[in-house]
């Protein structure tokens, strides 16, 4: 990402792919190698502006992001470990980074693990028991909302959201969603019905559609419900609540399942934020290596 901006903006300043990746990527990535650390830092210096949300909007009230832990339940657990140890030994036996075919299985086990974790149903319409994480979530969504508070549900998945939906019409609450295949009008019609109706308190939101472009100050609690792999993402889909206009705290919460593959992500996230901060103060996406692979599935 990095050689890719630095080469619109100023040809050739970091060399031929090949050599950046020589030079650069590997020492800093494989060796953590400070010296190219700083070397890197230098180079791009001077292309790079960065505008915090605390420079320009000094007046925001406080935002707590917070972690709540849940546990799967037996079932969920028992089905949990049994894919996990299929993707695992298929996936490294099997290692081609550089197959597209081989990526997409990646993609599709991982993507796999993650449903398993929010709620075994995603996966198979045979599950008939509960989900640790989606009643963990109801249970503290019906304290807030009893407490007069707008909440906004953020998933990778619009099935699990279809899971609240569910929930809700069965409770007889009302509520607003905002997925990637609405219209404008439509997607304008529910953005206003949370902004106006009082009696909307959740907002449900596709967090690749929903996590850019939105005022949402309506709310002042965000649910997070599956760490997405850029944090980038998250920040964005909390700032639809934290941004100029809100008048009140907001809390963040991000729901992790103890030992899944969650937790993996959470890591990964950390080190690779770490990384991009270190050169251009940003969080960037990078690919999944053969040791990230193992690392997840472990």
């Amino acid at each position: 990402d990095i050689w890719s901006q630095m080469q619109f903006i100023n040809p050739d300043l970091l060399g031929s792919f090949s050599f950046f990746k020589k030079e650069f990527i590997t020492p800093i990535e494989k060796r953590q190698d400070e010296d190219k650390t700083i070397r890197l830092r230098r180079m791009v210096a001077p292309y790079v502006l960065r505008r915090t949300k605390e420079e320009v909007a000094r007046d925001l009230p406080p935002l707590t992001t917070q972690l709540f832990y849940t546990e799967m339940t037996k079932e969920q657990k028992r089905l949990y470990e049994k894919e996990k140890s299929a993707a695992r030994n298929f996936l490294l036996d099997n290692y081609a980074a550089n197959n597209p075919q081989y990526r997409i299985m990646v993609l599709r086990s991982l993507t796999k693990l993650r449903q398993i974790v929010n709620h075994p149903v995603l996966v198979t319409d045979q599950y008939k028991k509960d989900s640790g994480k989606f009643n963990d979530i109801i249970e503290l969504w019906n304290v807030i909302r009893k407490s007069g508070h707008k909440v906004l549900f953020f998933s990778s998945f619009v099935q699990y959201l279809q899971l609240f939906r569910q929930q809700f019409e069965k409770d007889h609450q009302a509520y607003s969603m905002l997925t990637g295949d609405m219209s404008n009008k439509e997607r304008d019609r529910q953005i206003q019905r949370f902004a106006k109706e009082e009696d909307i308190q959740s907002f449900l939101i596709s967090i690749k559609s929903g996590g850019t472009g939105l005022n949402l100050v309506a709310a002042d609690y965000v649910f997070l419900l599956d760490p997405w792999w850029n944090p980038t993402t998250e920040q964005q889909a909390i700032a639809r609540a934290h941004r100029i206009g809100q008048d009140k705290n907001v809390f963040a919460i991000k729901f992790i399942t103890r030992d899944s593959i969650e937790e993996k992500i959470l890591k990964l996230q950390e080190r690779k934020s770490k990384l991009a901060e270190e050169i251009i103060e940003s969080v960037k996406k990078s690919s999944l290596s053969k040791g990230e692979i193992e690392y997840l599935l472990e």
